[in-house]
């Protein structure tokens, strides 16, 4: 670089997709009511959370979830060809696919809730709300104890930094670092498997009900990581 040639970065970003289902009414009335009657075949009895196994679809033909399932697979291909369009070019890619390796429905109410996790054996994870309920809409609709009720809340990597960081007004930015997620029904949400995440505590007159999933980008060619030393180093 020369002198006074100002190069400014901004590296290593997070990508997160939202997208909404087409004819979400028809298909989350039709998942409502396949998921009811299996929590009814499997649930001991009465409880704030149910939690399906999540190979339960293995076995189910059913019109709604094939629906939703290539609504989540294409979604997936989608954002890693945009991501990942440069290798797979350079290692001349064929016959790419996106292989749901988990994929499981939660019923939810009483104030429970998920804590923070990640995802393993995956790239991509994500949350499709079939029926977000009495979910906070946006940042002011608050329970009466002031917490948002039932919303998804991500943590990017910037807060491991500013939990035990010098704080100033130099780097301010990084306590931006969170996103909230307010479920709408028929919204879909893809993200990294390995960004940390939390359902919040969820209380209402309704149900709320959301479908997750684990998804791998495979080919017929195996991966391929490049351990050696790089020469790009302007």
């Amino acid at each position: 670089m020369s002198p006074g040639d100002l190069r400014k970065m901004h590296l290593w970003p997070v990508t997160v997709v939202q997208d909404r289902l087409p004819d979400h009414e028809r298909v989350n009335r039709e998942l409502i009511i396949l998921f009811s009657a299996y929590r009814a075949e499997h649930s001991p009895g009465p409880a704030a959370a149910f939690v399906s196994p999540d190979n339960f679809s293995l076995d189910l033909d059913n019109p709604a979830l094939d629906t939703l399932r290539r609504f989540i697979m294409d979604t997936v291909f989608d954002v890693s060809r945009e991501l990942n369009q440069e290798y797979w070019r350079q290692f001349r890619l064929r016959d790419i696919r996106v292989d749901l390796t988990g994929m499981w429905f939660q019923i939810c109410n009483d104030h429970a809730f998920h804590e923070t996790h990640v995802h393993g054996n995956c790239s991509w994870s994500g949350v499709y709300y079939v029926q977000a309920g009495s979910a906070s809409r946006d940042r002011d609709d608050r329970l009466p104890n002031g917490m948002a009720n039932g919303v998804t809340q991500f943590y990017g990597p910037d807060i491991e930094h500013a939990a035990a960081g010098h704080g100033d007004w130099g780097n301010y930015y990084l306590t931006q670092n969170t996103f909230t997620s307010y479920p709408q029904d028929g919204v879909l949400v893809v993200f990294p498997s390995h960004l940390k995440h939390m359902a919040f505590p969820y209380k209402g007159e309704q149900d709320r009900v959301i479908v997750s999933f684990h998804a791998q980008v495979n080919a017929t060619r195996p991966i391929e990581y490049r351990y050696g030393l790089s020469s790009d180093t302007d």
